[in-house]
């Protein structure tokens, strides 16, 4: 009964200390466009964003994204969503800017704005 217990906090604690278990950093942030803002939280590889105003104002959505490092403050971050529209965003944390174009089935986009960190 000893040595299954050790073994059991053996496993605990490797699980526990394991990069692949580890919860991932959470950035919050506010994108604010000419006629849109979104609330948008990443993970290492998630987005949730939350749409204050404008046409969607009110969506929320979660999906899966890629990121690609461009420097170190700035990213690629793309992503497609429930409905097919696929994202991609130009994030220049050093700046607070952001770019944004994507394409649905009603057409294409292109914005650019400023970033606040919440």
């Amino acid at each position: 009964m000893k040595i299954k217990n050790i073994l059991a906090a053996v496993v605990f604690i490797f699980i526990s200390a394991s990069p692949v278990f580890a919860a991932s950093k959470l950035e919050h942030y506010i994108f604010k466009y000419s006629d849109y803002s979104f609330d948008v939280k990443l993970t290492d590889n998630s987005i949730t964003w939350k749409a204050l105003d404008g046409s969607s104002k009110g969506q929320i959505e979660t999906d899966y994204i890629s990121r690609k490092r461009l420097s170190n403050h700035t990213e690629v971050i793309q992503w497609t969503e429930n409905d097919g529209t696929f994202v991609t965003v130009i994030f220049d944390r050093h700046h607070h800017k952001v770019i944004s174009s994507g394409r649905d089935s009603s057409g294409s986009w292109l914005w650019s704005g400023k970033v606040e960190e919440v």
